[in-house]
């Protein structure tokens, strides 16, 4: 039998496709030259992490790669067999110091012997007198010393460089033996029978683990010749790739697949027959003491229609529970007799005796899993060094829509939102982004899943050339009081927010968000909106004219809408020209009893000013 001996770390990958499940598809080729009969390959220094069951040998012809020989009668594959090595001590660096060592060796012989020459050549000149040689004769040996010596230091000095550059090289590999993570101790052992003498390439593939990637992007803007942001951005997509396999991967052609290898559905699952139970009352002493069962009321924002001109609650509103979901249990492991059906409008205490049975989960929508897989673009190099190396996927260019928006009473400086629509062919992956502005760094957001024809949101940072004054002032008032009625104190706050736009552009969106008061206690305490009057019967999320809020003469342009109209937040919305400046109130009253003391939260103002 023929015996044929690969190192596979010798040889570089030529293709990688990392899973989301830490794990990558790894694939090699080898050229094998075959004798006539029985050949017996044996490929070792693979990762220890390989799984066993995943490797694959195909042997195809040289000539033709589009033959494989095993489907041929008489050249096949047999006895495949995967095991760990004899020897578990493998150091992939070893050979390449020990080479780097003995070249060093030979180095430093060579200079012992020019120093030895040196030193002759003194010990001769120090040996000459006028007795033995004429003054011509030590004229002769003084030029053929001070030749000899000057090509004695250069060659010195060059072999010098060579070991400094040998010395570099050794510190090079040790740095990389230091940082190499995983090992090698894996061999697989192969039988190859050929019908005669013949090249054929063998083909490995096998999945390791320790091997993982996260998508992340960097998206660039630019300013336009105008000053105004273009809405032209790129958005640079990447992957952060790091592995610890045992094995670099080397100029290797990298894919990315969102398929975990270790989800993958080994049969279709079988349905079990589902039942309705009755459930009967029933009234224990030890039912106090048994834990609470996994029922609870779904609660509701109660708000006062005096808050923001909202509905009360129904009186006739039906309380509902829902079962919590139970997913620590498969479904195999629930007999039929263990189900208890609870409606959404049965009374929880109807429970019965069957409380310690298992509650049938509400039904959760379910979808097919998400399958991708991306090419990341030229070939690559990730070392197993556990480090992240990030690669590029693809860039991608959009078009933006930009907004400027202000909360001045967190902050009262103008950010620049912009928001674009995916119209590439990719999915976007939830993942980290850094925004580029005019090659500077802005900030760090995060992307969501964005799929094709979806939108999504940045900000590009504050403009500073927008100043925007943010000022509020109050009042207290009696209310008069009336037979068996409380005195109230009515207590009017009053928002004035001034923008003034320094650009020699109009800004055509310019949005402004804050809030007013709602109630917790609204028996005791109202919120009455009196300004804007075109936001108290507005319609969440739809823009009306707030004219009467100007404070200056200019009544045009201006809308307002809620953005939660249950928790009090509106936006104001408009367009300021260039080097002008708008002014615009908000108003409204607090009442409550006079022997009531409360607080506003989260009402303070953050920002500066002025």
């Amino acid at each position: 039998m023929n015996l044929i001996s690969i190192v596979a770390s010798k040889h570089p990958v030529a293709s990688v496709m990392v899973f989301k499940s830490s794990q990558a598809e790894v694939t090699r080729y080898f050229d094998v030259d075959l004798k006539r009969g029985r050949n017996k390959i044996t490929i070792s220094k693979l990762p220890t992490t390989i799984e066993k069951e995943s490797i694959r040998i195909s042997m195809i012809e040289k000539e033709s790669s589009n033959t494989p020989l095993e489907k041929s009668r008489l050249n096949y594959l047999s006895d495949i067999v995967c095991s760990p090595a004899d020897d578990p001590g493998y150091d992939p660096t070893r050979y390449t110091l020990r080479a780097l060592e003995l070249k060093r060796s030979g180095l430093e012989s060579e200079k012992r012997l020019l120093d030895a020459q040196a030193e002759v050549m003194v010990s001769y000149a120090r040996s000459l007198t006028g007795e033995h040689a004429s003054l011509n004769d030590i004229d002769n040996f003084l030029s053929t010393f001070g030749e000899r010596g000057r090509k004695n230091i250069n060659e010195v000095l060059k072999i010098e460089e060579q070991i400094a550059t040998i010395d570099e090289q050794i510190n090079e590999a040790l740095r990389k033996k230091k940082l190499m993570k995983g090992t090698l101790n894996t061999e697989v052992a192969a039988v190859a029978v050929a019908d005669g003498d013949m090249t054929v390439q063998f083909q490995l593939i096998y999945i390791v683990s320790n091997a993982v990637w996260s998508p992340n992007y960097r998206l660039h803007a630019v300013t336009g010749e105008d000053g105004k942001p273009s809405r032209r951005v790129a958005l640079h997509y990447q992957a952060s790739v790091k592995q610890a396999t045992g094995e670099d991967w080397a100029d290797a052609s990298l894919m990315l697949s969102t398929v975990a290898t270790d989800t993958l559905v080994k049969k279709i699952p079988r349905l079990e027959p589902v039942k309705a139970i009755t459930i009967v009352p029933v009234s224990s002493p030890s039912l106090i003491s048994q834990p609470p069962l996994m029922c609870r009321p779904s609660s509701s924002r109660y708000r006062s229609p005096s808050t923001t001109g909202g509905r009360n609650p129904s009186g006739n509103d039906l309380t509902h529970f829902r079962v919590e979901p139970d997913f620590t249990n498969s479904q195999k492991h629930t007999a039929e007799d263990d189900i208890i059906a609870l409606s959404d409008d049965e009374p929880w205490d109807t429970v019965s005796k069957n409380r310690g049975r298992k509650i049938l989960p509400i039904p959760k929508v379910t979808q097919t899993p998400m399958t991708l897989t991306y090419t990341v673009r030229g070939n690559s190099d990730i070392p197993s060094d556990g480090k992240e190396h990030v690669v590029t996927i693809v860039t991608l260019d959009f078009e933006a829509d930009v907004e400027y928006i202000s909360v001045p009473r967190l902050d009262p400086r103008v950010f620049l939102q912009c928001q674009v629509k995916n119209t590439s062919e990719y999915r976007l992956l939830p993942g980290p982004v850094n925004v580029i502005m005019d090659k500077s760094y802005v900030s760090r957001t995060r992307l969501p899943d964005v799929n094709r024809n979806e939108t999504f949101d940045f900000t590009l940072g504050d403009d500073p050339s927008i100043i925007v004054l943010y000022e509020r002032s109050s009042k207290v008032t009696k209310e008069g009081t009336k037979a068996f009625a409380d005195p109230l104190d009515i207590t009017t706050y009053t928002t004035t927010i001034t923008a003034h736009n320094t650009h020699r552009f109009a800004i055509e969106n310019i949005i402004v968000r804050d809030a007013v008061p709602t109630s917790a206690d609204n028996h005791r305490i109202k919120v009455v909106l009196q300004k804007p009057q075109a936001l108290i019967e507005a319609k969440e999320g739809v823009f009306v004219e707030a004219n009467e809020s100007r404070g200056d003469d200019e009544a045009k342009d201006l809308m307002v809408k809620w953005e939660k109209e249950q928790d009090g937040l509106y936006e104001y919305k408009w367009r300021i020209n260039a080097e002008d400046k708008v002014k615009f109130e908000t108003v409204f009253d607090v009442k409550a009893p006079s022997d009531t003391k409360y607080s506003l939260s989260n009402f303070a103002i953050q920002g500066k000013t002025a």
